[in-house]
């Protein structure tokens, strides 16, 4: 089976996108559900479990600190 040899820019473009793709993902994490304060919902709770699935806290939204404004 022959391996294709791709050029090393396009490799370590292709490292720079996960690098970035990953910070991105980091920042959503980190910000709340929305972006203006919004109250939140309940979850909906397993009638055999208990568990409890879905549902938000309260979301402060974004302050320009947080969104990096």
């Amino acid at each position: 089976m022959n391996e294709t040899e791709f050029p090393e820019d396009l490799r370590a473009a292709q490292i720079r996108l996960h690098q970035a793709t990953s910070e991105l993902a980091a920042l959503c994490r980190s910000l709340p559900w929305s972006v203006e304060p919004m109250p939140g919902w309940p979850g909906t709770e397993h009638p055999h479990t208990g568990e409890v699935t879905g549902g938000r806290e309260d979301s402060p939204g974004w302050t320009r600190s947080r969104s990096g404004r």
